[in-house]
């Protein structure tokens, strides 16, 4: 099944599938074979690390989207369902920048003339536009 191959006298006989050429002697080898790198590990190499953030931007940018238009009756119906939750803890879904937050707060102040609301986290304020709002929980 092995077949005995003998290469020279002074050279080991190996098999076919045992051959290692890292065992003959460097006189006997091609010249021109490329000894390669050795024992140096593979490591990534960044070249322009610019590239890497733009990249990242660009991953970020397309997660958003742009929020919904609602009528007439849907904006009156949400700025009632503010004023009656005046005071208490809700759940509101908004756009901030163009991601959808979800956020537990306590409703605290709605201005009318800005058309903001202030909501409170904890002890943080937050003021949120009355257009970024979509609903209330």
């Amino acid at each position: 099944m092995f077949d005995v191959i003998a290469v020279t006298s002074d050279i080991m006989k190996c098999t076919y599938e045992g051959f290692d050429y890292r065992n003959i002697p460097q006189a006997y080898l091609d010249i021109n074979i490329p000894q390669g790198r050795g024992m140096i590990k593979w490591a990534p190499f960044k070249t322009m690390p610019e590239q890497y953030e733009k990249v990242a931007h660009m991953i970020d940018q397309q997660a958003k989207s742009n929020p919904p238009s609602f009528d007439n009756e849907t904006i009156i119906m949400l700025e009632e369902r503010l004023r009656m939750n005046l005071g208490k803890s809700i759940l509101l879904r908004y756009w901030n920048d163009g991601l959808e937050v979800f956020l537990n707060c306590k409703l605290e102040y709605i201005d009318n003339r800005t058309s903001i609301i202030i909501v409170s986290k904890n002890i943080e304020l937050i003021y949120i536009k009355f257009n970024h709002i979509y609903e209330i929980i």
